[in-house]
């Protein structure tokens, strides 16, 4: 009798479906103090890898089908991996598209007058920032810096 020729593992389908995880993990990093400005390139960037391997995986078991195994559940998986990548990509542009708002002031208009607490809890007006310090010409334009939080 003929040995049968046992099937590899196909490290590729592996490798591309827990990077793949990995990337849906990644969205719990909105949590902590991970910084934010990296994360969405991050949820994008590793589905994407995943999505590689998993194609790589795929042409394995395909294409050495006597040698690779994996062919139904790695296509489940390739599946999933795009669905995820394709959403991860809509989110990506529509967390971005924010509505302009009605009552925002445009470039060059004047902005109404009002008073906020400054960092030491005093109240300073709009107008007052406008007003000529003594010996001090007259501001032209005011920066404004909101913060959340306290340092």
């Amino acid at each position: 009798m003929s040995d049968p020729i046992r099937k590899q593992t196909n490290s590729a389908l592996w490798l591309g479906l827990v990077i793949t995880v990995l990337g849906i993990l990644s969205n719990l990093l909105y949590f902590s103090k991970f910084p934010a400005a990296a994360l969405p390139w991050l949820n994008l960037t590793l589905p994407a890898i995943g999505l590689i391997f998993l194609l790589i995986g795929l042409v394995r078991a395909f294409g050495q089908s006597q040698i690779y195994r994996g062919r139904i559940w790695g296509s489940i998986a390739a599946v999933l991996a795009v669905l995820f990548l394709a959403a991860s990509a809509w989110l990506f542009v529509q967390v971005r598209s924010v509505p302009r708002s009605a009552g925002a002031p445009q470039v060059g208009q004047r902005v109404p007058d009002f008073t906020l607490p400054d960092s030491n809890g005093q109240p300073v007006a709009l107008a007052q920032l406008f007003a000529a310090s003594p010996g001090m010409p007259q501001p032209k334009a005011v920066l404004l810096v909101f913060y959340r939080g306290y340092w």
